[in-house]
């Protein structure tokens, strides 16, 4: 409720997570000028960095993270769905969770330990944080093991005319 985290990483480069604690709507807009890549991104972080993009509050945040979490059909953004270049979960052929990828691809696996509805001490927030970086060089890792069923998502895109960001339902529709 009064912590929010924004991590992210440069694909391929060795320098640590670039850590946002409680960024700026403007840090969060530069942000967005990238291709972002993530995890389960478009119906959850897409709209996240989109709101606060858009100035919301850690608290608002904290209440739209709750109804994207019941899809809460009224809690998405329309110009949020593109915020992202592509989703590695909706691509992947494997559907399982980005910690079941950490078990399979035998990477680090943490887990944090802390309630997700209750404020967060400030003497907490780099543990956030680390916790966070551990999930951004996971999903660098799932991206690179799944990069057989990217080019297949590159190929239905470029024969459908759709972006790689475009749900595997809406490219497969296209298609047929």
């Amino acid at each position: 409720q009064n912590l929010f985290i924004c991590n992210y990483k440069f694909e391929g480069r060795a320098k640590p997570v670039i850590r946002m604690i409680n960024p700026t709507p403007e840090e969060i807009e530069t942000l967005m000028m990238y291709r972002l890549v993530g995890f389960y991104n478009r119906k959850y972080d897409n709209h996240i960095i989109y709101a606060r993009s858009q100035g919301y509050s850690n608290a608002e945040l904290f209440n739209l993270s709750c109804r994207l979490v019941n899809d809460d059909k009224n809690a998405y953004f329309k110009n949020a769905w593109n915020v992202s270049y592509t989703d590695i979960w909706d691509y992947a052929a494997k559907k399982q969770s980005l910690k079941k990828w950490e078990i399979e691809l035998k990477i680090h696996h943490q887990e944090l330990g802390l309630s997700w509805d209750k404020p967060v001490p400030k003497n907490l927030w780099n543990k956030v944080a680390e916790y966070c970086d551990n999930d951004v060089i996971a999903t660098e890792a799932v991206w690179n093991a799944t990069q057989g069923d990217f080019l297949a998502r590159e190929i239905l895109a470029d024969l459908t005319g759709l972006t790689v960001n475009s749900t595997t339902n809406t490219l497969s529709t296209k298609f047929i």
